[in-house]
């Protein structure tokens, strides 16, 4: 595949030309060190965003499975234990998160092109496969918004405001 192919199809699928540069990097530095199995590549966003950011970026697999550990560890951690959990659970999703990017573009990319044999109709398809979910953003802050709401009234109806 020639040069130019690879860079359309990446920009189909991150879909953020403004973060382009920054995945090309990523993409390279996998290519380079990873044969196939994760690899560390700091990702704040992911790190910050967990779930919402696989959300997102239309990683819905890997969006589920962050969603599931993170709730089956509230319910085993003891409460204690949890904001240090959470904080590992946070850390390995910064850090390995742009490598689920990487792997399932790697996988969209070998599903089209064994569909498609144009390059144009490739790129369209990888732009719906990929790029992101913009409702996500709206939906995250809503959810953020009313947690903050509700704990705020947990501590009304308990009789505290919060310091």
């Amino acid at each position: 595949m020639n040069q130019e192919y690879e860079e359309k199809m990446m920009e189909a699928y991150i879909g953020t030309p403004d973060r382009l540069l920054w995945y090309q990097k990523a993409f390279e530095t996998f290519k380079m060190k990873c044969d196939k199995q994760p690899c560390w590549y700091w990702n704040s966003w992911a790190m910050v965003g967990g779930f919402w950011y696989f959300l997102y970026r239309k990683q819905m697999k890997i969006a589920l499975t962050v969603l599931m550990v993170t709730l089956v560890a509230g319910v085993l951690i003891p409460i204690g234990l949890f904001p240090l959990a959470f904080v590992i659970m946070s850390v390995l999703t910064g850090g390995y998160g742009t490598y689920f990017v990487y792997s399932n573009y790697l996988d969209k990319k070998e599903e089209i092109e064994a569909v498609l044999s144009d390059d144009e109709r490739r790129v369209i398809a990888m732009s719906r496969l990929g790029g992101v979910n913009r409702w996500v953003i709206y939906a995250g802050l809503f959810a953020l918004v009313s947690s903050v709401l509700i704990v705020v009234e947990l501590f009304i109806l308990a009789g505290k405001t919060p310091s």
